[in-house]
């Protein structure tokens, strides 16, 4: 119920994948999700191994966009990963699994106990303290560091990555969770995004520096024959105002 309430309230962000619809059985809860046919980030890098500067720097930008969101609505992801970043049919950003999320969660309310993967979380996690929204960017610090040099940082590994990347990965991996950027300053002014234009880039309109190639499923194939006896969805127990699916009878 928690992760469908959450789901609900970030319905109107670009930047995270949108629940259609939400059904109930005796024993089980479902949710249709909308149809993601870009692939993950983490296959991406698979991939390729790392990005490159002008990539990492739009991926960066859109998650930062959609982070800002859920902050704003109190809401706190907490599992911040590649798998859970995922690319639409037009290369855009999309953050998904709002499974571990927590929401009502402010600098004066904070919440505790583990969640997330090892790799990505913040010490204060790992110290079982109290925490807040800082947690999701120390999560995009690590994020950040595998796309742009391809490993996790605090590796002995040597990184050869641009300036204003590693002044961006100095802030968001900043030990004490107050003066982490994102909490402490607006990370949409650091240097690495200057060329970022933010309205352009919230409005959908700049240009992802991917395309992914063509879906094999694709829009056509997830309706119904027009010929079929069908009937509106009237079980489920909440259907967006763009849902316009139906299903067989």
């Amino acid at each position: 119920m928690r992760e469908r309430r959450i789901l609900l309230k970030v319905r109107d962000c670009p930047f995270l994948c949108h629940l259609n619809a939400a059904h109930q059985s005796q024993d089980r809860a479902y949710y249709i999700m909308e149809y993601l046919s870009g692939g993950s980030l983490e296959e991406l890098l698979r991939r390729c191994g790392s990005l490159n500067i002008e990539t990492t720097r739009f991926y960066t930008a859109e998650m930062v966009c959609g982070l800002q969101f859920l902050h704003g609505q109190n809401i706190i992801h907490r599992d911040m990963k590649p798998a859970n970043i995922m690319l639409d049919g037009n290369g855009h950003i999309r953050i998904i699994d709002l499974g571990l999320a927590r929401d009502d969660v402010t600098s004066s309310n904070k919440t505790r106990g583990a969640a997330g993967t090892l790799r990505y979380l913040a010490p204060e996690i790992l110290l079982g303290e109290d925490y807040d929204a800082a947690v999701d960017w120390w999560s995009l610090g690590i994020i950040v560091s595998r796309m742009s040099s391809g490993c996790f940082p605090f590796t002995t590994v040597r990184l050869s990555i641009n300036t204003n990347v590693q002044d961006l990965l100095s802030g968001l991996l900043q030990r004490n969770p107050k003066k982490r950027l994102g909490v402490k300053g607006n990370i949409r002014d650091h240097p690495f995004f200057t060329i970022i234009c933010w309205e352009e880039l919230e409005m959908r309109r700049a240009q992802p520096p991917f395309i992914p190639p063509k879906a094999v499923l694709k829009n056509q194939d997830l309706l119904w024959p027009e010929e079929q006896t069908l009937h509106a969805a009237s079980s489920f127990s909440y259907v967006s105002p763009s849902w316009t699916r139906i299903i067989r009878a």
